[in-house]
């Protein structure tokens, strides 16, 4: 009996190693992701970075980057023009401009706050 509860513990602790080096692995794509859509926005100001974190965080890796793929898209084709037509919005600001209007139509208008 004694031997079961040895391998019972071992097993234990193996699934909980297992489980912290899959959530190390989490956090260090989600950090990267991040650092790859800041980069491609060209933002160096840490308050626009930490606007980028927390938008990933809100919307998940896969959403953040699919949103990067169209600011690009957008960016590829002349850019997008501010509300009143006088000047480009930087690629960080469609960035933002896109995150606020799709946050806004999924009808989660509190969670533009936490940007």
């Amino acid at each position: 009996m004694r031997g079961s509860r040895l391998r019972e513990r071992q097993a234990r602790e193996e699934a909980l190693k297992r489980a912290a080096a899959a959530e190390r692995q989490q956090r260090r794509a989600f950090l990267q992701t991040v650092e790859t859509i800041a980069t491609a926005l060209g933002e160096t100001d840490p308050h626009a970075r930490e606007k980028i974190h927390n938008s990933v965080t809100l919307l998940g890796v896969e959403a953040a980057q699919a949103l990067l793929e169209e600011v690009l898209a957008i960016e590829a084709a002349g850019g997008m023009l501010t509300a009143d037509g006088s000047r480009r919005r930087t690629p960080g600001g469609v960035y933002h401009y896109l995150l606020k209007q799709r946050l806004t139509e999924a009808g989660r208008k509190e969670d533009i706050k936490k940007i």
